[in-house]
């Protein structure tokens, strides 16, 4: 099925086929350029090789056909991940994207107009093999996870100049995922102990991140996203699990946590890499957020900390799309 298929949303009917390498299993679209990017992998198994491709001018009425970006040394399959800018209107500033390659402590920096490397950014110094990256408008800053090669221990958290590429924080014993509010202004790193997860919020400064305070919770955490604030103009959190039936929320200038339960039993875990049980907010100025379980989807009211409703009779529901 080597293959991405364009469908029409007015007329709910497939509009084009554009054929890809084999196995595409990500797609990712850049406003701003108007490109799809196509992750493909070389087999069914995740450590596979893996290749980049692009469908530019994804909006217009043609029959359209993918390119790869510039190979390294003659090859297109030395790819790990990519790592592309937000869809938020300040994405533009965000000419560049990156790439890693297995097993390399280290980045490529690619111009995502030309789809041409520009710079190969060392990361051996910090023992990095960069696993995820937050883009933050706010000094232009790039935020990433830090894994050894191989191992595949965590070996801590690194703040870049996304314009010079020149390290300007790193701690060596922060470990766990980044996830950026949508001002740039707070940076939640989640980490997994065995006793349960830690949620730490950091301040994204111009000197780098500064620490506010951390919570620790019994809920083995899956997903979180952040909810405008009703008593700041700032976000919070909302964080699913998947071991309890609740949602935690964080009231991210006081620390204050409660809990919204009865949200069903999260869907069996999934070996294509997919979060176990996402949570979605469905905007700016909307008051609701979404998360699946095991056969329903829950509605929750984000600004009374309540379930809104349930929409049952669902198989394995992974995935939530707000239109």
């Amino acid at each position: 099925m080597d293959r991405v298929l364009v469908i029409s949303i007015s007329q709910l009917v497939i509009v084009d086929v554009v054929s890809t390498d084999r196995y595409p299993v990500g797609l990712h679209y850049l406003e701003h350029l108007d490109q799809v990017w196509v992750k493909c992998w070389r087999s069914p198994d995740s450590s596979s090789q893996k290749t980049l491709q692009v469908i530019r001018d994804a909006k217009e009425k043609k029959k359209h056909h993918t390119v790869h970006p510039e190979p390294i040394n003659s090859h297109f399959d030395l790819v790990e991940n990519i790592f592309l800018p937000p869809q938020v209107k300040s994405s533009s500033q965000f000419r560049y994207g990156y790439v890693s390659h297995r097993n390399t402590r280290g980045l490529y920096k690619m111009d995502l107009v030309g789809l041409r490397y520009t710079k190969s950014i060392d990361l051996t110094p910090y023992n990095c093999f960069p696993q995820h990256l937050q883009f933050s408008a706010l000094y232009g800053m790039v935020i990433m996870e830090c894994f050894e090669p191989v191992t595949m221990k965590h070996s801590g958290q690194l703040v870049m100049d996304s314009m010079t590429d020149a390290i300007v924080h790193f701690k060596g014993d922060r470990f766990g995922r980044p996830y950026l509010s949508p001002d740039s202004r707070k940076l939640v790193t989640v980490s997994h102990g065995s006793d349960g997860t830690t949620l730490l919020l950091q301040l994204v400064k111009e000197h780098g991140l500064e620490f506010f305070f951390d919570v620790k919770t019994s809920l083995n955490v899956s997903d979180v996203t952040f909810f405008p604030s009703q008593t700041s103009h700032t976000y919070d959190l909302y964080a699913s699990a998947v071991d309890k039936e609740d949602v935690l929320f964080l009231n991210l200038e006081s620390g204050k946590v409660e809990m919204v339960s009865g949200v069903g039993g999260a869907v069996a875990w999934s070996p294509w890499k997919s979060i176990q049980r996402p949570i979605s907010s469905q905007g700016l100025f909307s008051q609701f957020l979404a998360t699946p379980s095991a056969d329903a989807v829950f509605v929750l009211n984000g600004q009374t900390h309540t379930v809104n409703c349930q929409i049952g009779g669902l198989i394995k529901p992974r995935l939530i799309v707000w239109l």
